[in-house]
């Protein structure tokens, strides 16, 4: 079977005074955080990353993504589209020898 290159989720980036940002993938149901836009999307494609070659590893269906547009916000979220390069992800976990070493 051929693996997926690339993968590309919306993402829900919700900002409130005082906290980090929280980055949630609705179609996933996971979630993370960042100090700042930066951290938050570093940490949401790690996050993509890994919940993917879970799914890969556990031959879990792969959901479908939803369509950004069709992502409800609420006055202090934002959507964006997150993408990762599972090459990438797939090479740093080999050579770690564990894919869940985010726990």
């Amino acid at each position: 079977m051929k693996k997926i290159e690339r993968y590309i989720y919306p993402a829900v980036f919700t900002y409130k005074e005082g906290q980090e940002i929280a980055v949630v993938f609705p179609d996933l149901d996971v979630a993370t955080s960042g100090a700042d836009e930066d951290d938050a999307l570093f940490s949401a494609r790690e996050l993509l990353g890994l919940s993917m070659l879970g799914l890969e590893e556990d031959g879990e269906p792969i959901p479908a993504p939803t369509a950004l547009k069709d992502v409800p916000l609420k006055p202090n979220e934002r959507k964006a589209l997150v993408d990762v390069y599972m090459p990438a992800v797939r090479s740093v976990v080999e050579k770690r020898g564990c894919s869940r070493f985010l726990t």
